[in-house]
């Protein structure tokens, strides 16, 4: 009858209320200042175990590291592009970083391990069109790069260049591939029809998500399949569970950016939350600490880092 309609209407409203409400994270307190006013920093990046971030200067010349949460700064390096893109080791003893200098007037860049203990390893010699960005894998034998023209794994020594197994999705010219590492074979994962800019395997590594030249995000499993649009949305940070996804949208004036704000993607449902709407603070690339319990960011109009503790839901 009408009377029991209306109440199991009741009763699945209030339980798909609870459900949003499950879902949405908010920020808690006020946001915590890691960098001084004056100084210029960019794309923060979590260690492994929380204890600090590694930061690129301004232009991401040089790699900063800022220990958390007492904020004291050190540096690591000052090298040209340094902290572009910049990688932390599974263990937390070392960054992977593309560098680049100049003679004549011409450019060359090279991979290189820096150690927290200040020592330096080439992982390759210097050289001109040197495209790619540094990535781990996550047993931590070797470093490859996305968006470089082949697969080129750089291991860390010859001992482990014979265990090479599993499947992995890279970045190469741009598009998405999947390489068995123990045959070399491989074929492209996903048909995009533009540029895409950066990939990031989840923490469970079961999928990963990207974004393209057109700031559009998506998700898909590790094979290429089941891959869906989550909306406009660039630079992603998953959480550690690889239940969220940490982004920023921004706007611009064709110059400068104008306005930028964290939202978050829950990878299954595709629910959005909007974590940050201030016109007058641009939160550029968000980054989840290990615990899931803080977002690191950069504000592009302060040029300092900072941090925001969350709340509320699963993460």
């Amino acid at each position: 009858n009408m009377s029991r309609k209306v109440g199991l209407c009741l009763v699945l409203l209030l339980v798909f209320s609870a459900i949003l409400t499950a879902q949405q994270l908010t920020i808690k307190g006020d946001p915590v200042a890691l960098s001084a006013p004056g100084e210029y920093f960019m794309a923060p990046q979590w260690s492994p175990d929380g204890s600090q971030l590694a930061v690129g200067g301004g232009n991401y010349r040089g790699i900063y590291l800022i220990s958390f949460p007492s904020a004291k700064m050190s540096v690591l390096t000052e090298e040209t592009g340094a902290g572009f893109r910049l990688a932390w080791s599974p263990n937390g003893d070392a960054i992977a970083a593309r560098v680049s200098s100049y003679e004549n007037n011409t450019k060359r860049s090279q991979l290189v391990l820096l150690y927290l203990d200040g020592t330096r390893q080439a992982l390759s010699e210097a050289q001109q069109s040197f495209r790619g960005v540094p990535v781990w894998s996550r047993s931590g034998e070797f470093v490859y790069l996305n968006s470089s023209k082949l697969f080129q794994p750089y291991m860390l020594s010859v001992e482990r260049a014979t265990s090479l197994a599993g499947e992995l999705p890279y970045l190469k010219n741009f598009e998405i591939y999947l390489r068995d590492l123990a045959t070399g074979t491989e074929s492209k994962a996903v048909n995009t029809e533009e540029k895409v800019l950066y990939l990031e395997i989840s923490p469970t590594e079961t999928q990963y998500v990207y974004s393209t030249a057109s700031e559009n995000l998506y998700v898909a499993d590790l094979d290429g399949t089941n891959n869906r649009n989550l909306g406009r949305c660039s630079s992603p940070s998953w959480s550690p569970d690889g239940s969220w996804i940490a982004c920023m949208v921004t706007e611009d004036d064709g110059h400068v950016i104008t306005q930028s704000d964290i939202h978050l993607y829950q990878a299954q449902t595709g629910v959005i939350n909007v974590l940050t709407n201030t016109p007058d603070i641009h939160e550029l690339h968000p980054a989840w600490s290990p615990d899931g319990n803080w977002i690191a960011y950069e504000n592009e109009v302060d040029g300092r880092i900072w941090a925001v503790e969350i709340e509320g839901g699963e993460r």
